[in-house]
């Protein structure tokens, strides 16, 4: 995948509906974003929260950048626009589809609230690789207000190298990455999230 776009990664088994509209909203930043069809490979390749996600948005160093140079209110509301065929499929009370995974292991099968769908993906100046995550029971304004937090956090973190995501990140290093950040919904604050069972030690 090209470091310097917004990557647009989505997993053959996702609604096409959902897939569909995403291309379409995210084919406003032309050159600027690149479509990677991905094989179907099941829940189960997004275990521990730690694999791939069915839809993934890896955002690029030089497509930050230009996200940080844009009035957010250019860009913003085109990638939240582009995510919510995908909310409306997978999230909320009314979710079209569930994901589960299917593990002969109960030790690899967690319960998570997190979603096993959707991520956005960001790398930062010393290589640090960062997964955001969402909720799979947010409101549409829950999940939307986090898509415009990791946004704006994305900004400051690849581009600047500051802010609450690379304090995050300093606060615990991990001996396996990505680092999982999520928004908490009653306080607005990011926070890290482990979706590892207790005892594993990662």
């Amino acid at each position: 995948m090209n470091r310097d776009l917004l990557n647009v990664a989505i997993e053959d088994g996702v609604d096409q509906e959902a897939a569909s509209q995403l291309r379409e909203v995210i084919a406003f930043f032309g050159d600027d974003a690149d479509f990677h069809a991905v094989p179907d490979r099941g829940p189960q390749a997004s275990i521990l929260l730690l694999g791939f996600t069915s839809v993934a948005l890896i955002f690029g160093g030089a497509f930050i950048k230009k996200l940080g140079d844009k009035a957010a209110e250019d860009c913003y509301p085109h990638i939240k626009r582009a995510l919510l065929g995908v909310y409306k499929k997978y999230f909320g009370p009314n979710a079209s589809y569930q994901v589960k995974v299917i593990s002969s292991s109960e030790n690899k099968t967690p319960e998570t609230p997190y979603s096993l769908i959707l991520a956005l993906y960001c790398v930062g100046r010393n290589n640090e690789k960062v997964k955001f995550l969402y909720r799979t029971d947010w409101t549409q304004e829950e999940f939307e207000e986090a898509t415009e937090r990791y946004l704006e956090s994305m900004v400051d973190f690849v581009g600047k190298g500051q802010g609450v995501v690379a304090e995050l990140v300093q606060e615990e290093p991990v001996i396996v990455q990505p680092y999982l950040i999520a928004m908490d919904a009653s306080s607005g604050r990011l926070v890290r999230v482990n979706a590892l069972p207790e005892g594993v030690g990662i």
